[in-house]
């Protein structure tokens, strides 16, 4: 009980921090070599409700592996460990539960981000954001999955 209490709090400090980024932007710049890139400060426009249409852009746009790495993969990475921890403190979540909580988080970042207009809704975003749950939920089920062996045994063959 004590290590789900932990886990607990430490999938709500990681969404707490993900809010404090990813929708109020507090994170204003990211030095990646000589490069800096701005990704503070609020983004206006209207919102893209066609699915793929930002990701394709960025694909074809040849703004550089860099940008691209940080706006389609950064968006999965980020919510990784949501669908890692969740399970551990949800106990009866299988991957329907998972789908659910990554459409919720990504409704819920891009839904903030709307509200304080402090950024863009944006469909593939919410893809991404809901990959990134995925793939952490996958993490954690092959990792609980696996068959575990004994390597000492006391009973009697």
């Amino acid at each position: 009980m004590r290590n789900r209490n932990s886990i607990t709090l430490v999938l709500l400090a990681y969404a707490a921090l993900l809010i404090d980024i990813l929708v109020f932007k507090r994170v204003p710049v990211i030095r990646i070599g000589h490069r800096m890139l701005k990704v503070g400060g609020t983004h206006t426009g209207p919102p893209n409700f066609v699915p793929f249409r930002t990701i394709l852009f960025y694909l074809h746009s040849g703004k550089g592996l860099v940008i691209v790495g940080l706006n389609l993969i950064g968006n999965i990475v980020v919510l990784i460990p949501v669908g890692f921890l969740a399970p551990f403190v949800f106990r009866g979540m299988d991957w329907r539960r998972a789908i659910l909580l990554a459409v919720a988080s990504g409704l819920t970042i891009e839904g903030m981000q709307a509200i304080f207009q402090v950024g863009i809704f944006d469909v593939d975003d919410l893809i991404l954001n809901g990959l990134g749950v995925m793939f952490g939920y996958c993490c954690f089920a092959i990792g609980h999955s696996a068959p575990v062996t004994r390597a000492h045994t006391s009973e009697p063959r």
